[in-house]
């Protein structure tokens, strides 16, 4: 799990958080966002990116969307280095905890279909395949199987 001698911090991201979360972006994915959409989220009151820190280092985030009474998670990632120590099952926590909060029924995601780590991690906090979307991701060209937990 995470080294516990860092106090590890879950809150809204903020404009100066937008650095930090690029180069995990960037680290993370073959296709990643633009800093703009980072930015939009920040900006958006249906959005809710969050940032995990260790002291002032963002490790790890989460882009929530908030549609009617469902969440969808647009975005997530742990820094390269910070991997395998717990932090995407604490952010997924907070996934679950947030929808609680917001009154949300449904919990939805979509993940590249070779990403057999993500998927177990998914499972393992209940998401079941709901669907898939064909050649949804780019660069690789990638289909994308579509997971949902039903709350409550």
């Amino acid at each position: 799990m995470f080294d516990n001698s860092h106090s590890l911090v879950i809150e809204k991201m903020r404009k100066e958080d937008l650095d930090q979360v690029m180069e995990i972006e960037e680290r993370s994915f073959s296709d990643p966002w633009n800093k703009s959409f980072f930015s939009q989220d920040i900006d958006n009151e249906s959005a809710l990116p969050l940032v995990v820190k260790e002291g002032d280092k963002v490790v790890g985030y989460v882009c929530l969307w908030k549609i009617l009474d469902e969440i969808q998670i647009s975005n997530i990632a742990v820094s390269p280095e910070s991997r395998r120590r717990g932090l995407a099952q604490r952010m997924m926590k907070s996934v679950l905890e947030t929808a609680e909060r917001e009154n949300c029924i449904r919990i939805t995601l979509d993940v590249r279909i070779s990403n057999q780590a993500a998927i177990n991690l998914y499972q393992k906090f209940g998401f079941k395949e709901a669907g898939r979307r064909k050649n949804y991701y780019r660069h690789p060209e990638e289909d994308s199987l579509i997971l949902e937990k039903v709350l409550g």
